[in-house]
């Protein structure tokens, strides 16, 4: 396929390619199209059928504490050897995952810690008026609710792990309020009286079906001269000007922009351009309850066992846990099935009979900062991925981002910085000084 075309008026008009139709490469392929780019979405799945169709759905501008937190290695032993627990690694891919679990140990040193949500608040807080403009107003309201977020624990007091992410978010000036046990019943009468303590986060939200978010993203796609194409992208070729992207079964795509956000998928293209990101695969699960979207007004996290209920429009939605067996293992759905005992536990009536199990691949970075930027060995190739636990909070301000560097312009809406591919290959103290950050942590985290 040829790179340019001619558009009215005589004018060239250049070629996007955007290889994966979750929400960021969606997102990001209407950004380009908008920018005068003729855009091309390449996936082997239907759009939305990766990770981004069964994620919770919740919508956080608020999680700027990332995953890995100081005192967290203590609990993972426990965590590794219940195979139904919140994390666990199958023992034959621990091998290929110690050095990313290494990596991600050592993200959670207070100084990265504090980098890792300075980095993650531009990037995710503007993700409501972003959604908006460029849905418009009316596809907005009807896609999104913003009544907030609650966190519950069973647990009497905190954990030192918990109390600095409570540190993190009052340091960022994210919106939350305790609550006292019937604090919480009157927020959410539908849930089972035995939590102790409630965190009620009113700027976050939710989107009342993901599936439906991306679809929609594609069809103003389309209606403004995009293309889905169903393709399996398996190598890039640089070259003078743009790339070539190869597919599977033998065709070849060639356009001035690449956009690599195949998600877990991603490191694979980005290995084939002689570039190493530190990405690996937290496979999650959920369990959908048809019958029980009305036991909820908003997303509720159960903090002490690591999942989130959220009502959708199509049922209530039981997500969470952490799974390390790579890409291509099969799903073992006793996990999903864990995540239901727990929703009993949670909710004193639950009304459901046919359930519906999934397992989706998050795209994850140690230190839960995506990869924004152009590929440091051929500038025709834009990353975008590694967005974790924060895909569908994180792919609205990463969509304008790309438009931008597509188009040659200042990225002006935050600092590119924190998110570039390079900065693996940086010392944290140099990536503190980019940042324009003190070399030890200034936020007291506990």
């Amino acid at each position: 396929m040829s790179k340019q075309t001619t558009g009215s008026g005589g004018r060239t008009v250049k070629h996007a390619i955007v290889i994966g139709a979750g929400a960021v490469g969606t997102v990001c392929a209407l950004n380009l199209q908008r920018r005068g780019f003729r855009t091309t979405v390449l996936d082997p799945r239907p759009a939305g059928h990766g990770c981004s169709f069964g994620n919770a759905g919740a919508i956080s501008p608020g999680s700027v504490a990332p995953i890995a937190l100081p005192g967290m290695i203590r609990r993972v032993p426990n965590w590794l050897m219940d195979p139904l627990g919140p994390l666990f690694v199958r023992w034959r891919y621990l091998p290929r995952v110690a050095p990313w679990i290494a990596r991600w140990v050592a993200a959670s040193r207070p100084g990265q810690v504090e980098l890792s949500a300075e980095s993650l608040k531009p990037l995710i807080s503007p993700v409501f008026d972003e959604y908006e403009r460029l849905l418009g107003p009316n596809a907005f309201r009807s896609l999104f609710r913003r009544h907030g977020q609650l966190y519950v624990w069973e647990s009497d007091a905190p954990s030192c792990t918990e109390k600095i992410g409570h540190a993190l978010r009052d340091h960022h000036g994210v919106e939350a309020h305790w609550l006292q046990p019937e604090q919480i019943r009157q927020l959410e009468p539908g849930l089972a009286p035995i939590f102790q303590r409630g965190l009620y986060l009113p700027n976050n939200g939710q989107t009342l079906q993901p599936l439906t978010l991306v679809e929609t993203i594609v069809e103003l796609l389309r209606a403004e001269g995009g293309a889905v194409e169903t393709g399996d992208a398996v190598d890039i070729k640089p070259f003078d000007g743009g790339a070539a992207v190869h597919l599977a079964d033998g065709r070849q795509f060639e356009a001035e922009t690449v956009v690599v956000a195949a998600g877990a998928w991603s490191a694979r293209l980005s290995s084939r351009l002689g570039v190493t990101i530190p990405l690996e695969t937290e496979r999650g699960y959920h369990v959908m309850l048809p019958k029980d979207s009305e036991l909820l007004r908003r997303p509720v996290m159960h903090a002490d066992r690591g999942f989130i209920a959220t009502p959708m429009d199509n049922g209530l939605r039981i997500a969470g846990t952490v799974e390390f067996a790579g890409i291509d293992a099969q799903p073992d759905y006793r996990r999903a099935k864990s995540l239901l005992s727990h929703a009993r536990a949670m909710f004193p009536v639950l009304q459901s009979e046919t359930l519906d199990y999934w397992m989706g691949c998050r795209p994850s970075i140690p230190d839960s900062v995506p990869v924004i930027g152009h590929c440091p060995n051929a500038k025709s190739v834009i990353f975008a991925f590694g967005h974790g636990h924060l895909g569908i909070t994180g792919a609205a301000m990463t969509g304008r981002l790309v438009g931008e560097l597509a188009a040659g312009e200042p990225t002006t809406a935050i600092d590119m910085t924190p998110y570039r591919p390079e900065r693996f290959r940086e010392s944290l103290s140099i990536r503190r000084r980019r940042q324009g950050l003190a070399p030890s942590a200034a936020v007291s985290l506990g």
